[in-house]
């Protein structure tokens, strides 16, 4: 009679499966090292079967192999599974991990010049860490990642064939992605790596050196310490900086440990601001950040505020600026302004909010601006005079616009935001930002009565002085709006 698997979360948002089976081979002719493991595991994420296949003409939810490779893997990159969100290479497209490590592994591996030169190892490393595959390149393993993204787990998966399988083998699944809770999946992993060394079978003195050095590693973890923890998502450096900012201030991490796992549910509100940042900040421009953030501590949204707060639902096979325009319509309309109404007076809207406004120089010029909100804090908006985009009225007008986007729809599952804006910060996230900023300060409503649909410099400065955005955002705008084509975007800018 065959055992039934040993089920650990919720299929509903994540669950592994698992059972110890008993193969017909003598331990002799199996692997050395993991021929003990044979076993069976299946993966669910929302309700879907990751792991369900077709072999010899039949259906299977399981997946057959051995579990050791399985369980090495998720301890050696636990810290890195749960904690690091930052890719090595330049993401332009914020697409989910599957995607982006996929191409970015091909692209390294083929000799394609990735946008920032990032060598294959550095890629390569990423995908170890995060990768399914990576634990057994010769099991028929779904293509599945794990990774951070703020105080969620991001899953993602793609429906590629393993390389080395049984020619009746395929795996039935389609492309995907689920932002779940940190818990959803950590306990469920947690659980099933502790069920692994308790019950494991092994069956000469060999085999049970290696479940003990399993068991022994596993209780080693339980005791990460949460700087190791917070150092995966910012990484070494910035943690140095983070802790002279901290120590500076006389001040903590606010991370949160989950209960019962080595992970950190929530992460820290500055962890949260650099934790996707590739530039390399200097210690000042740290200090200062950390001390506008930590002086907005113990306040709160205003009621208004909180009515428009919402956590954007995000299709990540949707434009990012269809998502952007569909937020600045709702909340135009939420505010009562009217579709015609241009220039619109943005320190206006935010004071009317409850969400300050700090103008200030940082050395950093690629820093456009800083948001933070939320959770204990009081929402203000800092404004860097140092970058390009803030050097006319225009510019700033568009980066509190953008940073409103932050505020309203970029907070973290714990309902906190400290948002650092700049070409290394997410590329959804800033996309949808920088849709959401001009459709915000001028839909096309309040274009049409001012556009002759001359293509002409004057007539695109005369546009956007009107209604109040730069010429180069007025283009893209026009563009995204179906108001130009492809070649009139190009004759505008060229001009």
């Amino acid at each position: 009679m065959t055992t039934p698997l040993v089920t650990f979360g919720d299929p509903a948002k994540f669950e592994i499966a698992a059972r110890w089976s008993a193969d017909a081979e003598p331990r002799e002719r199996l692997p050395l090292v993991e021929g003990w493991s044979t076993g069976e595991f299946r993966i669910t994420v929302c309700g879907q079967v990751l792991t369900a296949h077709r072999i010899h003409g039949q259906t299977r939810d399981a997946l057959s192999w051995y579990l050791s490779p399985l369980i090495d893997w998720l301890i050696t990159q636990w810290v890195w599974l749960l904690h690091e969100e930052g890719y090595p290479w330049q993401d332009k497209y914020g697409q989910p991990a599957a995607m982006a490590a996929g191409q970015a592994l091909h692209r390294a591996l083929h000799g394609v010049e990735l946008a920032d030169s990032t060598p294959y190892e550095a890629v390569h490393a990423w995908w170890t860490r995060h990768a399914l595959r990576a634990c057994d390149a010769s099991a028929a393993y779904p293509d599945i990642f794990l990774r951070r993204v703020a105080d969620d787990i991001e899953v993602s998966w793609l429906p590629t064939q393993p390389d080395y399988a049984p020619e009746s083998f395929s795996l039935a699944l389609a492309a995907g992605s689920a932002l779940l809770p940190v818990q959803a999946v950590a306990s469920p992993l947690w659980a099933f790596l502790q069920w692994a060394v308790e019950t494991a079978p092994p069956v000469t003195a060999a085999d049970r050196q290696v479940v003990a050095a399993l068991a022994a590693r596993l209780e080693a973890l339980r005791s990460t310490a949460l700087t190791q923890l917070e150092q995966a998502h910012v990484g070494q450096r910035m943690q140095a900086m983070l802790e002279r900012a901290r120590s500076a201030a006389h001040a903590c991490s606010q991370s949160t440990l989950a209960r019962g796992e080595p992970v950190i549910e929530s992460l820290d509100s500055a962890v949260l601001m650099f934790g996707g940042t590739h530039v390399n900040l200097i210690q000042a421009d740290v200090n200062s950040l950390f001390t506008f953030m930590a002086s907005r501590a113990g306040g709160a949204d205003t009621p208004e505020l909180a009515e428009l707060v919402s956590a954007a639902e995000t299709d990540p096979w949707l434009p990012p600026f269809e998502e952007g325009y569909r937020l600045a319509d709702q909340c135009r309309e939420a505010l009562g302004l009217p579709e015609g109404h241009v220039p619109v007076d943005m320190e206006n809207v935010l004071d009317r909010l409850g969400i300050s406004v700090v103008y200030a120089p940082l050395e950093t010029p690629s820093i456009r601006g800083v948001a933070v909100a939320g959770a204990g804090y009081a929402p203000a908006i800092l404004v860097n005079t140092h970058s390009v985009f803030n050097q006319n009225e225009p510019g700033r007008r568009f980066t509190l616009a953008h940073e409103l986007c932050h505020i309203l729809h970029d907070r973290t599952r714990a309902r906190k935001l400290s948002h650092l804006s700049g070409p290394w910060s997410a590329p959804r996230t800033e996309k949808r930002a920088n849709a959401f900023a001009p459709m915000f300060l001028a839909p096309p409503a309040a274009i049409r009565p001012h556009w002759s649909g001359e293509l002409s410099n004057s007539a695109l400065r005369a546009l956007a002085q009107r209604v109040g955005i730069s010429p180069s955002a007025m283009v893209e705008h026009l563009h995204n709006v179906d108001m130009i084509n492809d070649a009139e975007r190009e004759a505008l800018r060229q001009g």
